[in-house]
C-alpha cells in the first residue's frame, strides 16, 4: 500500500485552498484585474495561467498579480514557470504534464514552495504521489474550451472510482477537480471526495465575476 502522508507535505496539505480560481488572457481584463475579481468574491488562491507569452511578459504580470493578492491575502500559484515563482517570491508553482519535472522543480523550488501537478488518470496520481507534490489537478470533469488537447473526459463517474481507487492506496494528497466545473457541479463533486475544485471560464465569463465566485465559495465550505 502506497503512503505518502510525511510529515513536511501533510502539513502543506493543510494550506491548500478547497476553490483553485484560475486566470486566462482574455481581451479587455488583465490577469490582474481578472484575479481581483476572484479575490473581492472570496477566492484565497489564484493561479496565474499565462500561455505563449515571452518570459518578460509572464513576469510583469505575475508581479501584477501578485499585488492583487497580497492586498486580499490570497496565495498566488504560478503555472508552469517555475522559475518567475522562485523570483518575485510567489506561493508556488502548477506543474502540467509537459512542463518541468516535479523532482526537478522541488529541488530549485525547495520545501517551503507549493508544488501542484496535472493528472488525467490513477497512474498519473501514483507517479506524482512519488515526488512530494502539495496537491493534484484531475480532470477533465467534462469538456472545456480553455484547454488544448484535451485528455479523455472523466465524467462524475470516472472521478468516482479514481479517488476510491486512491483510497484504497493510500494515497491522501488534495485531489482537485478541474474542466468545466460549474456551480451545480459542486455537491456531486464533493460527495466523490476530493478536496475541492479549480475553475477558470466559469469566474472569468460571468456577467458578474465577484457574485460567482462568492457562490463558489460558499457552496465549498
Amino acid at each position: 500500500m502506497m503512503r505518502v502522508c510525511w510529515a513536511g507535505i501533510k502539513i502543506k496539505y493543510k494550506m491548500i485552498a478547497k476553490l483553485h480560481y484560475i486566470t486566462d488572457t482574455l481581451s479587455g481584463k488583465s490577469h490582474a484585474e481578472l484575479a481581483e475579481q476572484a479575490c473581492k468574491g472570496g477566492a484565497g488562491w489564484v493561479q496565474l495561467r499565462v500561455k505563449n507569452q515571452p518570459e518578460e511578459i509572464v513576469e510583469k504580470w505575475a508581479l501584477e498579480a501578485k499585488e492583487v493578492c497580497q492586498h486580499y491575502k490570497a496565495r498566488l500559484i504560478i503555472n508552469d514557470h517555475v522559475a518567475i515563482a522562485k523570483k518575485i517570491g510567489a506561493d508556488g508553482v502548477h506543474l502540467g504534464k509537459t512542463d518541468e519535472h516535479p523532482e526537478k522543480a522541488r529541488l530549485f523550488l525547495g520545501d517551503e514552495m507549493i508544488i501542484g501537478g496535472t493528472a488525467n488518470t490513477l497512474e498519473d496520481i501514483q507517479k506524482l504521489a512519488k515526488y512530494k507534490v502539495n496537491y493534484i489537478g484531475l480532470g477533465p470533469f467534462r469538456f472545456t474550451e480553455t484547454k488544448d488537447n484535451l485528455s479523455p473526459i472523466l465524467g462524475l463517474e470516472g472521478f468516482k472510482e479514481i479517488i476510491n481507487q486512491c483510497k484504497s492506496l493510500g494515497i491522501d494528497i488534495p485531489i482537485i477537480a478541474i474542466g468545466g466545473i460549474k456551480p451545480e457541479d459542486l455537491e456531486s463533486l464533493l460527495e466523490t471526495g476530493i478536496h475541492g475544485v479549480a475553475v477558470s471560464s466559469v469566474i472569468n465569463l460571468s456577467d458578474n465575476p465577484v457574485a460567482t465566485t462568492h457562490e463558489l465559495t460558499k457552496k465549498l465550505i
